[in-house]
């Protein structure tokens, strides 16, 4: 998979403050009134979208699309570049920005950067030394917003190097939770404190967070499901070795959730980004890079969206998701809008979500394993020399490799790792001739291209028909005949693909 890139600075909060006192100058109060979707959705994940700068553009956007959440980001640095007091004028753009949304619209601020004073460091992604300096900032903001921001998420991607430079850092990051969460709630305790959203589903991090003594200290998780060249459909995941989801599988959020019930915490999850990219180019970071295309077709990034919605509609403990970002900027192509205005057919797809909800009715992906057939051995067969062996296994997802087992020990594989949707195998098993008389069983097991898995066993016997112990002897040979003397079948060891 690739790896997650996180939200850059190209479309982050750099300057905010200034655009924001620019939109106002250009709008007053930015009083838009668009006409919207209107109608009330089904109850499923709440959508909304990531602005960079709340203008009149990007909120008659937001009002056309009919969503109700909107995430800024904040940084302390740009609000307090110096030990003095925060400017007034500057608390009073962003409200001024917030009374401005669509009616009922719920904002969520990002909070982030420490200034160069607080921290000593040029990097304004650098954390603070003091957690509780920047608690002490955060509890300010909720204290002069009051109602008006609906949720404080702290940080963004402190499982990245790029948002926490000195390396990810679990025990770090909690405490700033710890310091954190207890001034928002002191000040604003109907505002919702959310971790930090982790870039690409992170549920390893999350349980380090979780070890180190976090539990408690935010109200919700966050997680980004926007990661680095991802060209596929939500439906799509793969599995590591034990079996958990790669944490950059759009469903992988799964796992997130997993993990907060494995530690005794059934909060929710807000997927704060979640998109696609819409270009041609090929995949210029991450593990991809050079091998795959960075994104998909503009219709793509539409089924893609519903998709991605329908998925979230199966677990309702994801309560929000937000699309990363409105509007496509600088190198980000990800938005519902082109950059010269242009609406991609995600929009209309977005605004239909939030007016009817999730219309879709197909699986949200594939979790059964390939189905196995068994041509021969059947069950209760009986055979004398090499052991006949006839096994194909489908999927629509494409079949990986068919393992054969006798008596729980491996006796061969059959691979083929571009993934047909039909897998067969044939042989002529030497080894046969080397068991013991007797009862035997024959295990097959499938594996799709995410691993998933099946499983089908056929019991045989080994020896002379006729035998006390055969199924002849008693009387359980079903039709199915005897196997005598294979010598002539070698030549019929294959792996057909």
């Amino acid at each position: 998979m690739a790896t997650h890139t996180g939200t850059r600075a190209g479309g982050g909060p750099r300057g905010l403050v200034h655009r924001v006192h620019r939109a106002l100058a250009l709008s007053g109060v930015m009083a838009m009134v668009v006409c919207g979707a209107g109608a009330s959705r089904a109850a499923a994940a709440e959508p909304g979208v990531n602005l960079s700068v709340p203008s009149p553009g990007q909120i008659a956007y937001v009002n056309a699309l009919g969503t109700h959440w909107v995430r800024l980001f904040v940084s302390w640095r740009e609000l307090q570049p110096t030990r003095a007091p925060i400017v007034q004028s500057d608390f009073t753009s962003y409200e001024q920005a917030f009374r401005s949304m669509p009616a009922g619209t719920k904002v969520i601020l990002d909070v982030y950067g420490t200034p160069k004073w607080e921290s000593g460091s040029t990097n304004e992604r650098t954390p603070p030394a003091n957690p509780h300096a920047f608690a002490a900032f955060v509890g300010l903001l909720a204290r002069r917003f009051g109602g008006l921001v609906a949720a404080y998420e702290i940080w963004n991607e402190e499982n990245t190097s790029f948002w926490w430079p000195a390396g990810p850092d679990p025990a770090a990051y909690t405490s700033l939770l710890q310091a954190t969460y207890p001034a928002v709630k002191a000040a604003e305790p109907n505002a919702t404190v959310l971790l930090g959203g982790l870039a690409g589903n992170d549920y390893n991090f999350l349980s380090s967070v979780y070890a180190a003594g976090g539990r408690g200290y935010f109200d919700a998780v966050g997680v980004h499901t926007d990661t680095a060249c991802d060209d596929t459909s939500p439906y799509l995941y793969g599995r590591e070795g034990d079996g958990r989801m790669w944490p950059d599988s759009f469903l992988a959020y799964r796992e997130v959730h997993r993990v907060m019930l494995a530690n005794g915490d059934e909060k929710p999850i807000w997927m704060t980004e979640m998109s696609w990219r819409t270009t041609t180019a090929v995949c210029g970071e991450g593990a991809w890079k050079g091998d795959k295309p960075e994104g998909v077709t503009d219709a793509q990034q539409a089924l893609y969206l519903d998709q991605a919605y329908h998925c979230l509609a199966q677990d309702p403990y994801v309560q929000v998701a937000l699309w990363f970002p409105l509007s496509d900027q600088g190198y980000i192509h990800s938005g519902l809008v082109k950059a010269d205005g242009t609406l991609k057919p995600a929009f209309q797809a977005m605004q239909e979500y939030a007016r009817y909800g999730d219309r879709l009715t197909e699986p949200c992906g594939v979790f059964t394993g390939p189905t196995i057939t068994v041509a021969s051995p059947t069950s209760q067969d009986s055979y004398e020399g090499f052991l006949p062996i006839d096994v194909s296994a489908s999927s629509p997802l494409g079949v990986f490799r068919i393992k054969l087992e006798i008596d729980g020990k491996l006796i061969r594989n059959f691979d083929d790792q571009s993934f047909p949707p039909s897998l067969t195998g044939q042989t002529d098993w030497e080894g046969g001739k080397y068991l013991s008389p007797g009862w035997h069983t024959l295990t097959f097991i499938a594996y799709d291209k995410v691993l998933n898995t099946s499983t089908i066993s056929v019991r045989f016997f080994h020896g002379r028909q006729g035998s006390s112990s055969s199924p002849s002897g008693h009387g359980h040979g079903h039709g199915h005949g005897h196997r005598h003397g294979h010598k002539a079948k070698r030549a019929r060891h294959k792996h057909r693909r």
